[in-house]
């Protein structure tokens, strides 16, 4: 699969999460910690997957 596309799409549901929670926030609709809780774990997991997935073995230097 192409990186870039993934990338992108990891990107995309990111923003659209964002969104929907400063909706939620100007609403003052309840649950939007739930919602925000269960969303950032999702999503940073995501992240966490593409990043092991995208590793090449290389190592950061200090």
């Amino acid at each position: 699969m192409n990186k870039s596309l993934l990338r992108n799409g990891l990107l995309g549901i990111s923003f659209l999460y964002g969104i929907a929670l400063a909706i939620m926030g100007i609403l003052g609709i309840d649950g939007i910690g739930v919602f925000a809780a269960i969303g950032g774990i999702v999503i940073g997991a995501l992240w966490a997957v593409y990043g092991y997935l995208g590793s090449d073995g290389r190592t950061m230097d200090a």
